[in-house]
């Protein structure tokens, strides 16, 4: 100890009570390291107990959605879909996941994940993420694309055999996470047995 305390001196570091400088950077580098943690951490999940709940029996699916959004689906599309939306935003865009279930699109009977690398292997373009998450209690692929004017997040999970589920959500560009109002939307979603 006598040297360190030596050392530090001599760099005219003081010496904390009973402790040398190596043992206080330990210290203020630990505490940084858990405060870099702490702010780290994703937000407490948000509360869907107020949710409304949205139930499609064709589709094969629920979800519950907040009580200021509303509903509709795109006409004149070939493949069955909803549209859950949120009110504007402050910036102009507004909170929007588009629901899609496309039939026969599987007629192998694949699993998802091989069906998502037999799609993939006849694309040009690569997406710039690819994961494996569980909605609904299903294994589904999230793919995360980025273009100019979007960055777009599509999950597929298998409905049966041969249909597959899409969940689409486009976000700006610039930004990398969900909303953790689309993260907890993803969390209330139940297929229809």
């Amino acid at each position: 100890m006598a040297r360190d305390d030596g050392a530090a001196a001599a760099r005219g570091i003081p010496r904390v009570k009973g402790l040398s400088w190596w043992q206080c950077f330990v210290g203020v580098l630990t505490l940084s390291v858990a405060a870099t943690a702490a702010s780290a951490q994703s937000p407490p999940p948000i509360d869907t107990s107020g949710w409304k709940t949205y139930r499609n029996e064709s589709m094969g699916f629920e979800t519950k959605y907040p009580s200021t959004w509303s509903v509709g689906s795109l006409r004149g599309t070939a493949p069955e879909n909803v549209v859950l939306g949120g009110p504007p935003q402050v910036e102009g865009s507004n909170l929007r996941v588009q629901i899609w279930v496309q039939r026969q699109m599987n007629p192998k009977g694949l699993s998802i994940q091989q069906w998502y690398a037999d799609q993939l292997s006849r694309q040009t373009s690569r997406p710039e993420a690819t994961a494996y998450p569980v909605i609904g209690g299903r294994p589904a692929v999230r793919m995360e694309m980025v273009g100019s004017l979007s960055r777009m997040f599509s999950f597929f999970i298998a409905l049966n055999n041969t249909d597959v589920f899409q969940i689409t959500i486009d976000l700006p560009p610039a930004q990398t996470r969900l909303d953790p109002t689309y993260e907890a939307l993803l969390s209330t979603v139940r297929f229809i047995e």
